[in-house]
């Protein structure tokens, strides 16, 4: 028979074990604060591993404290805000959280002009591609941001071409099911003829491991952060492909709440040079993304031919050109937008 005082006292002892670990959890960057301080609330969706938050987010959180203005960060990793990545964004308009992690791919509908950091055919490195948009960003891509104070914008690691079977060409992708992270994106895939199959980042270790999808087209950083390198074993490392943006976002609201001497502080650790750092991140990660696949021995690179390399820029090329056309459509001035953002 059920001891039903044991049950209680057992489920009120989980109940404070689950409070103390999620108390825990949280990360406040300083020891102590004055009752006056201005605490902001910054949350990422990954685990507190990722170094988006341990190279990244968290350092930065230091930097605001470390001003001298009575900014407090109290910081929430793994998820601990609540919602799935895709609804970042919203949290950050609705003031869930003061300041949060988002990929605009998730939503990309929200984020047109950002999404040209997506074009193929463009830059070598993430960090050319992020000065890029900076230069770009007041004339083109500003009118994305008009609900929230935009913090730093980058882009991740070039894209690779990762699968369970050995591609070659565009054509041995036909079938195959990719993870795709935006809309954008998922027109590429089905260039290549491949299917295209949304999900967030932390669902793709799964996806790949249960057969769900057959593959990604994504930074090869992803194979250390995600520990993808586990569930697929095939690389392609040198195409021309986009970048993926990502983006650090503050509640309006919560910014306009600063003090000027605040205000002053996160501006001047923030934009370009938060960006910088964030691209800079992404392009030390593809060295140990490309030095894990390569040392492990169940883990091929494969090398095109110039032929071989020549028919995936000729798709890229035709992806380019549809991309554009059908921005335009929308009343996006996107032809110019691409040429201001490729302009050196």
């Amino acid at each position: 028979m059920l001891n039903l005082r044991k049950f209680v006292l057992c489920g009120a002892a989980l109940n404070i074990a689950i409070a103390i670990s999620l108390a825990v959890s949280t990360v406040s960057f300083t020891t102590s604060a004055s009752a006056g301080d201005t605490n902001l609330k910054m949350a990422f969706f990954a685990s507190p591993k990722h170094p988006i938050w341990s190279r990244l987010m968290a350092p930065w959180g230091k930097k605001l404290e470390g001003g001298g203005v009575g900014i407090k960060v109290t910081g929430y990793p793994g998820s601990q805000i609540g919602g799935k990545p895709p609804g970042a964004f919203k949290r950050v308009v609705n003031g869930i959280a003061d300041m949060e992690f988002h990929i605009p791919g998730y939503t990309s509908t929200l984020f047109p002009r950002t999404l040209v950091m997506e074009i193929p055919l463009q830059y070598e490195t993430s960090v050319e591609a992020t000065k890029a948009m900076w230069r770009i960003y007041d004339k083109h891509i500003a009118p994305d941001y008009k609900r929230v104070k935009l913090l730093g914008l980058w882009g991740t690691d070039v894209p690779v071409v990762m699968t369970n079977k050995v591609v070659r060409t565009p054509d041995d992708l036909k079938g195959l099911k990719l993870r795709t992270p935006s809309r954008n994106q998922a027109a590429i895939i089905k260039a290549f003829g491949a299917i295209p199959v949304a999900m967030p980042m932390p669902q793709t270790y799964g996806a790949l491991e249960k057969g769900v999808v057959d593959g990604a087209i994504v930074g090869i950083s992803v194979v250390k952060s995600f520990k993808l390198a586990e569930v697929v074993k095939h690389y392609i490392v040198d195409l021309p492909m986009g970048f993926s943006p990502q983006i650090i976002a503050m509640n309006r609201n919560s910014y306009d709440k600063l003090t000027p001497q605040q205000k002053v502080v996160i501006d001047k650790n923030s934009g370009l040079g938060l960006s910088i750092d964030g691209a800079k991140n992404y392009e030390a990660a593809r060295k140990g993304g490309i030095a894990t696949i390569t040392k492990r021995p169940d883990t091929s690179i494969t090398k095109l031919t110039p032929a071989e390399k020549k028919l995936w820029v000729d798709k890229l090329k035709g992806v380019v050109k549809v991309w554009v056309k059908d921005f335009e459509k929308q009343g996006l001035p996107y032809g110019q937008m691409v040429a201001d953002y490729l302009k050196k």
